[in-house]
């Protein structure tokens, strides 16, 4: 499981990244044209809500995909996609084949020893799921209750902290513990926060909720991830500007909340 505790729920739109990063596989070609624009190549895996490529469109679009796309947007980049396995996204930079990584990756001590990072373009951690009803306010408050987590996940820690091993659900997928907690066959479920609120903007269900505010068990900072040359060193200063003036705007928050997080999630 990787840092980032994702749960992988909804399929990865490979057939349309194909497309716009066929011309992508090479060595990345960050040059600056002479309009003064600037060809920029980032790395995602592909993977809703965080930084994908619309089937319908073809454009880059998540949470980190409209974040880049406005930021890019000011600097004048035009933006390239290079898409691989979420685990090889740093080897991706490392061996130059993309500037940056732009797609839900956390902040770390290990990845700083061999990545350069941005600021913080928002924070998320585990989310709370409970019955629409419930009077549950916090992660305290499901002590000693049933409770649900993903199979293979390090949400199961959690539970562990909760309650014993006879009151923890395992579930093989994440639509089956939405309906076990809709069901109210769990009191509350651990699962990825930004997951799950795309998951519910998606097809919403009014028996379940996400508890908020809610203070991670696991919390984690978002940001792009650069090679330590100093030309990425120079690129990630620009980005940090165009973040910067972001963060500055409506847009920033009208971003998070179109998948499903909100005011717990801006970066400080």
């Amino acid at each position: 499981m990787s840092v980032r505790k994702r749960i992988t729920v909804i399929a990865a739109l490979a057939v349309a990244a194909i497309s716009l990063s066929a011309c992508s596989t090479g060595a990345s070609d960050s040059a600056e044209s002479k309009d003064g624009t600037r060809t920029v190549t980032i790395v995602t895996s592909n993977d809703a809500p965080f930084s994908y490529v619309d089937e319908s469109s073809g454009e880059l679009t998540g949470i980190d995909g409209e974040m880049l796309n406005a930021m890019a947007d000011e600097l004048g980049w035009k933006i390239k996609v290079v898409t691989t396995d979420f685990a090889t996204m740093p080897q991706t930079v490392l061996s130059k084949k993309a500037d940056f990584i732009a797609d839900g990756m956390y902040v770390t001590d290990e990845r700083k020893k061999t990545l350069s990072f941005s600021d913080t373009w928002y924070s998320q951690g585990e989310g709370m799921l409970v019955p629409s009803d419930s009077k549950l306010k916090s992660r305290d408050d499901a002590k000693g209750k049933n409770i649900g987590v993903m199979t293979g996940t390090t949400h199961l820690e959690i539970a562990q902290s909760l309650t014993d091993e006879a009151h923890i659900k395992m579930y093989d997928s994440q639509a089956n513990m939405l309906q076990a907690v809709a069901n109210k066959q769990v009191d509350a479920a651990f699962t990825d926060q930004a997951v799950v609120a795309w998951s519910l903007t998606q097809n919403p269900n009014d028996k379940v909720k996400l508890v908020t505010p809610y203070e991670p068990y696991f919390p984690g900072t978002i940001a792009a991830a650069f090679r330590q040359d100093d030309d990425s060193q120079k690129m990630l200063k620009q980005l940090n500007g165009a973040l910067a003036d972001l963060k500055a705007t409506p847009e920033y928050l009208k971003i998070l909340k179109k998948y499903g997080l909100g005011e717990d999630n801006v970066a400080e």
